[in-house]
């Protein structure tokens, strides 16, 4: 498996955050950022196994293919659904948080509002990176 994080969210200023963060913590998280869960599924057509990355991060709402809807995807997906699959969402939802469960997720954490909060999710990212 690749040691890169795929991480599909819509809002710039989330994507900005996240990186931010990895470049002060000086994380050795390589993240490849995308938009929505369809371009998750056109970026990882075509990689190997060995090309894989090693966790998919999700935010639930996007436009085209929203989180739910790509976690499912994912997981039923023979190349990609050993793949761990961690969701940050603005949703406290416990609907949310166990839909999410059943659907495979392997992780469910609520999207933070300050640095000192993203440096917590990045480090329980960590680990499925290795």
């Amino acid at each position: 498996m690749g040691k890169f994080v795929l991480y599909a969210d819509d809002d710039v200023d989330d994507r900005a955050c996240v990186q931010e963060t990895c470049s002060r913590l000086g994380a050795s998280l390589a993240v490849s950022f995308l938009q929505n869960g369809q371009e998750v599924l056109d970026f990882l057509q075509p990689l190997s196994t060995a090309e894989m990355p090693a966790l998919i991060v999700l935010d639930l709402n996007m436009p085209k293919l929203d989180g739910r809807q790509t976690l499912k995807r994912l997981k039923g997906h023979p190349r990609f659904g050993h793949i761990p699959v961690a969701i940050v969402s603005t949703s406290s939802s416990n609907l949310d948080r166990e839909t999410c469960r059943y659907l495979g997720a392997d992780l469910y954490l609520s999207k933070p509002h300050t640095f000192t909060a993203w440096q917590t999710i990045l480090q329980q990212l960590i680990p499925f990176v290795g």
